[in-house]
């Protein structure tokens, strides 16, 4: 595993993508955030990015396609306790014409801590099929911009090193 070098000045280039005060109902018995919701945060953030790139609820409706998470991988840094305010910022790091490789980072404003950072591999998939599918074009063109924005970011992703799009 790669060691993870990355500053919130770094992190605070990408745009947030989503921002959530934490309430009581997202802690665990020990009261502070349960891991399931570190990954729903990411998600938040992440189908932010899909929106932008033209998918979400409406590209399933429209073209029958959504994405399936394929593999995960969670770091954990810093606590989130109950109030905390916590945003997600996302980079896309690998695309291929089925998948997406994307890192969201948490970060808790509260406490100026990087509390989180999650991996997701996912697939387009024709839900008509269920099996993975290309993306359609308009989309896939977004996604390399995308891509191409976030690869002129002076600073390499802190990724597990195990994964790939």
């Amino acid at each position: 595993m790669s060691k993870f070098k990355v500053s919130l000045d770094e992190i605070r280039q990408l745009e947030r993508q989503f921002r959530q005060t934490i309430p009581a109902a997202f802690m665990d018995e020990n009261q502070h955030m349960n891991v399931q919701y570190y990954l729903r945060l990411a998600e938040r953030g992440i189908g932010s990015i899909y929106r932008q790139a033209g998918m979400g609820d409406l590209y399933q409706r429209a073209d029958a396609y959504g994405n399936y998470a394929l593999e995960q991988h969670v770091r954990y840094f810093a606590e989130v306790l109950e109030d905390d305010l916590v945003s997600v910022y996302v980079r896309l790091i690998g695309l291929t014409p089925k998948r997406t490789y994307l890192m969201g980072f948490l970060v808790n404003e509260s406490r100026e801590q990087l509390a989180a950072s999650v991996e997701v591999v996912a697939m387009n998939v024709d839900m008509t099929l269920k099996r993975g599918a290309a993306f359609p074009p308009a989309v896939f063109a977004n996604l390399q911009r995308l891509l191409t924005e976030h690869q002129r970011l002076p600073w390499d992703a802190p990724t597990c090193g195990v994964m790939r799009a």
